[in-house]
């Protein structure tokens, strides 16, 4: 069964330049987190580079206005840990500076 699934992380060209980019952006504990790695690749596949970082970003940043704790993955894949955080929906984008 293992053998029919397949790591789209580890697909070559330029998928992976792009994915290693995107990779960047996530806290060094989670880097090496396959199924956060999973979860990134298929959003990057769906949605494209700047959807999934647009996406990464405004989550970091509700983890950082919640002081969550727990890993990456669970608090993208979880509704309930941004509710249980008491975000209305999202964190606002901070103002421009001029």
């Amino acid at each position: 069964m293992t053998d029919k699934v397949i790591a789209i992380e580890e697909e070559d060209g330029p998928f992976q330049i792009i994915f290693r980019r995107i990779m960047r952006m996530v806290p060094e504990r989670d880097k090496d987190d396959k199924k956060l790695q999973r979860l990134i690749a298929f959003r990057l596949k769906i949605d494209g580079e700047g959807a999934t970082t647009e996406y990464l970003v405004r989550k970091i940043r509700e983890i950082i206005h919640c002081g969550y704790t727990g890993s990456l993955y669970d608090f993208l894949k979880d509704d309930l840990k941004e509710k249980e955080c008491g975000l209305p929906g999202s964190v606002p984008d901070p103002p421009e500076v001029a």
